[in-house]
């Protein structure tokens, strides 16, 4: 009898078994996959165990699940990734985001204070808005955000990573924010007035470290100064109630009984009144009331600052943004030469507010824009703002 001794022999063909108990893949044996018992655990009298599905998932490549119900860090940085646990399985449902919880971490124990205009605001950014935080969502994301940029400032190797988790965690903060408040009441106005005061350090970190193409950097400034903007009327109605809450801490006193009703008197901005004397000749009367009315409320402000026995509070700093009349901001947006010099000007004020990381690079980028912006017959108006920035002009309060 003849033997074909080519003949190749073929292994039988099997389903491969995935879902298997344990026991049986510790054995490296087929699982039947029967319940609650399979053959295998039945005849060695093995306790039959099965994986659940986050154990399957992780086993399988998938993400881990995360804290909050939004962003994860997605970055090449090692050390910033969400790492799966091996945990028995009583203890499956607790996984760690380790991002979130170095971001939070880096907030309580140091970015909160850098944000205090004072030493006993500082406890209430570190402890108690993190603690109204957990009942809001869109709060949480907010200060996370800020943490993320406040890192990437320190850590410059990781920078890129920190950024991306920032902006994730921003746009999670917005559109929760969209989503839970439609009105400011008594269970929620800590929450509202404690975001409002985190988007202004995440706006002017954001514009530096996020763009070098300065028609983008402008977009992201101006984008920014209108929600500052839109936020100042939900602050406004439950200001009262902030004062006498835990959070009337964080008010500085330099913004104390301001009359920005009042003419200022003689300032250090000549060259900006000559500006507005000379624009009478040019713009039609609706432009000129917006240029006079922004040169008027930052005379105020840089007369107030100019008697403070220290730089200036970032709360300061936004009360020029929330004076403005809607018409400036409107010709600010359309690059406007007018709005570009006045701008600029204001931009000397941030860039002698040394307390502020977060405020860093700005004055000097807003310089840029309006040097880029506005056209050379106009530039000599410049010409002192660019003296105050580049010079590296600071603070120095008007001497008594």
């Amino acid at each position: 009898m003849e033997h074909n001794t080519g003949a190749r022999k073929t292994r039988k063909a099997h389903r491969k078994s995935r879902n298997g108990c344990l026991p049986c893949k510790a054995r490296h044996v087929k699982c039947d996959e029967q319940k609650p018992a399979c053959v295998n655990c039945d005849k060695y009298h093995s306790k039959c165990e099965y994986p659940t599905q986050k154990r399957r998932a992780l086993a399988n490549g998938a993400p881990s699940p995360v804290g909050l119900s939004t962003p994860s860090s997605t970055g090449s940085v090692g050390a910033n990734r969400p790492v799966p646990e091996t945990l028995p399985s009583r203890d499956q449902d607790v996984l760690l985001n380790v991002p979130q919880l170095r971001l939070l971490h880096h907030f309580t124990t140091v970015t909160a204070k850098t944000l205090a205009a004072h030493s006993n605001a500082e406890e209430v950014f570190s402890s108690y808005l993190v603690k109204v935080a957990f009942d809001h969502p869109f709060l949480l994301h907010a200060i996370l955000a800020v943490a993320a940029l406040h890192l990437g400032r320190l850590e410059r190797k990781s920078r890129a990573d920190f950024l991306l988790q920032a902006e994730k965690h921003h746009d999670a903060a917005l559109a929760r924010f969209r989503s839970d408040v439609e009105d400011i009441h008594e269970s929620n106005f800590e929450a509202v007035l404690a975001f409002a005061t985190a988007l202004f350090p995440y706006s002017c970190a954001i514009s530096i470290d996020n763009s070098k193409d300065l028609d983008h950097a402008f977009d992201i400034i101006l984008s920014n100064l209108l929600l500052t903007r839109r936020v100042r009327p939900m602050v406004s109605s439950m200001y009262g109630a902030m004062n006498e809450s835990e959070l009337g801490r964080i008010v500085p006193n330099d913004i104390q009984g301001i009359d920005f009703d009042a003419i200022p008197s003689e300032t250090e901005l000549v060259q900006l009144r000559k500006f507005s004397e000379a624009v009478h000749h040019i713009y039609p009367s609706d432009i000129v009331e917006a240029y006079g009315e922004a040169i008027r409320i930052l005379e105020i402000v840089f007369s107030v600052t100019s008697r403070l026995p220290n730089p200036p509070s970032d709360a300061l700093l936004k009360m020029w943004i929330h004076f403005v009349t809607p018409r400036f901001m409107e010709l600010l947006s359309e690059k406007q030469p007018g709005a570009l010099i006045i701008f600029a000007h204001y931009g000397v004020l941030l860039g002698r507010s040394q307390r502020y990381w977060f405020l860093e690079g700005v004055a000097e980028q807003i310089l840029q824009i309006a040097d880029a912006f506005v056209p050379t017959e106009w530039a000599t108006w410049l010409d002192w703002p660019k003296e105050q920035i580049a010079g590296g002009q600071t603070y120095s309060p008007e001497e008594t």
